[in-house]
């Protein structure tokens, strides 16, 4: 799947803020030669890393 069918399903799904992560987390994984399962894994990681701040601030 191309770049920016990617994207454009994280739109769908409303993931904004995984477009950046995506992009660092990519190159990492390519340029250390991680199999897709950890790249996958390491971007779901920076998600929740992201969402946990947003989910427990008092409101």
């Amino acid at each position: 799947m191309e770049r920016i069918q990617i994207l454009d399903l994280m739109g769908s799904l409303k993931l904004y803020g995984m477009r950046s992560p995506y992009d660092e987390v990519m190159a990492a994984g390519i340029k250390r030669q991680h199999e897709s399962p950890r790249i996958v894994g390491d971007l779901l990681q920076s998600e929740i890393a992201g969402l946990l701040p947003v989910l427990w601030t008092p409101r």
